[in-house]
């Protein structure tokens, strides 16, 4: 990782070790560590190796990815206050190639219906579950509000408290409100997979009964999943349910061998027929409120609307390293048919290939430590328009004296080498080296009595120089 004088930020990026058995597919490797002593994280991305291309702006960041807008390539991320039960008040954020924000959403209150367990009110509303970007240049975000209900059906008090799943579909330019739908509107909640355990007695301490963590559009109509009745809903364009996907009783479904599912996240289409839809999740079948036996996998399921059954097409998990997460994770389809499997709240994610086959793993902390909402691959093209960062300091060497100089430009992705420069007088330094591109932070030696020193980043497309930094006395 970076020099401490080059690491300007507050935390740094966790060590990711990488284990391959075969080849990836290309791309860089996108997610969001949030380290939980810490009560922060940031948006990263690493290559295959685990070595890091770019660290974003700390904060309570989820749903790190690359998406389109407008036809370019564009990074989208959450950014807010969490609460402790994982919900959370934010915005997201829209990033172009040069990391610079281009959008940002919001969803305000300014009638302030909108009430937390915390009792506190927020600039927005948006919470940490979704940011798909849409083909008409929307974005579909969840949110919570806390609200009262009976709940005497389930065992509760009349005057209860629910956490009211919603999501919206919002305007990336505008910010104007196209969709919004709420689960306490369409769903029943006996229907509900979670129990009370204790909760909805107060605005404090409701109930998450719902809890949706994916919505994707699908034409003019909307895919969404609901951890908490372990129930995949399709809606259509005014928000009723056309049908009813549960992973335990089948819903509108006969399920299949294999088939079955729980607690689930990302629930996305993959494809489909005239009379076939096939789709793909991360299957906690865990929850916090489990012992956490069950083994997590990754399902690609077809839903055949012809004889109203969901068939096991594929079933994912790592034989050698299984694992358990209660919350959080992610299955994303690379090219030939290899997949990416993330599994948020155990800081851990797998690619496998055609055959099922683990080709690459790799762990970036420790369980109940570190995690990461989501994990994806992507190809991208950092272009950053801040300058290269470069440090230098004396140091000793089997006795020899010499400059250690380092090298670094966050999120650049065509640095090829570097060409360093020194001299006694910052306006008149001579290159004394070349050296190959070796990483996030690129480390230079030589012997010299130079005073200053500064690096040129020469890349495929140019290149780039950084200020001019004079010699420090110690490393």
């Amino acid at each position: 990782m970076a020099h401490p004088a080059l690491q300007k930020l507050p935390t740094s990026a966790p060590v990711m070790n990488v284990t391959k058995n075969g080849k990836t597919q290309p791309g860089y490797i996108f997610l969001s560590p949030y380290d939980a002593l810490k009560g922060y994280g940031f948006p990263a991305i690493y290559t295959d190796d685990g070595e890091l291309v770019w660290q974003g702006p700390p904060g309570s960041i989820t749903g790190f990815q690359t998406q389109t807008l407008n036809g370019e390539p564009v990074l989208t991320y959450w950014n807010g206050t969490v609460s402790m039960l994982g919900f959370g008040y934010g915005s997201i954020h829209f990033l172009n190639q040069t990391y610079d924000e281009i959008y940002r959403v919001t969803l305000s209150d300014g009638n302030r219906t909108f009430k937390t367990a915390m009792g506190s009110q927020f600039p927005s509303y948006i919470d940490v579950h979704e940011d798909a970007i849409t083909n008409r240049d929307s974005v579909l975000v969840t949110a919570y509000n806390v609200t009262s209900a009976d709940l005497q059906s389930v065992g509760g008090p009349k005057d209860g408290w629910i956490y009211d799943g919603q999501f919206y579909e919002i305007d990336i330019v505008s910010n104007d409100v196209l969709f919004s739908w709420s689960a306490s509107d369409h769903l029943n909640l006996s229907d509900s997979a979670t129990p009370l355990a204790g909760s909805g007695n107060n605005q404090s301490n409701p109930w998450d009964f719902a809890h949706l963590n994916s919505v994707m559009r699908y034409g003019d109509e909307y895919i969404l999943s609901a951890h908490g009745y372990c129930s995949v809903y399709a809606l259509d364009s005014k928000g009723d349910i056309k049908w009813t996907l549960n992973g335990q009783t089948g819903g509108d479904f006969k399920l299949g061998a294999g088939s079955r599912f729980c607690f689930q996240h990302a629930v996305r289409i993959e494809s489909q027929t005239n009379n076939t839809i096939t789709l793909r999740m991360h299957n906690n079948d865990n929850a916090p409120f489990l012992k956490g036996t069950a083994a997590t996998t990754g399902l690609l399921l077809d839903l055949d609307f012809d004889t109203m059954t969901a068939s096991l097409i594929r079933r994912l998990w790592d034989a050698e390293e299984v694992v358990y997460p209660v919350t959080q994770g992610s299955y994303q389809n690379l090219t030939n048919g290899h997949v990416l499997l993330g599994h948020g709240a155990v800081p851990k994610f797998e690619e496998y290939d055609d055959a099922g086959s683990v080709v690459m793993r790799a762990r970036f902390g420790y369980d109940n430590i570190m995690s990461s909402y989501r994990t994806f691959r992507a190809v991208w093209s950092g272009k950053p328009t801040a300058k290269p960062s470069v440090y230098a300091c004396l140091a000793k060497y089997n006795g020899v004296e010499q400059v250690r100089v380092y090298a670094s430009w966050n999120g650049a992705t065509d640095v090829q080498s570097w060409d360093l420069y020194i001299g006694n007088e910052k306006d008149k330094l001579q290159k004394a080296t070349t050296a190959v591109y070796n990483g996030f932070e690129t480390e230079i030696r030589l012997q010299t009595s130079s005073k200053y020193a500064l690096v040129n980043a020469v890349q495929i497309s140019g290149s780039a120089q950084s200020e001019v930094v004079q010699i420090q006395g110690s490393c």
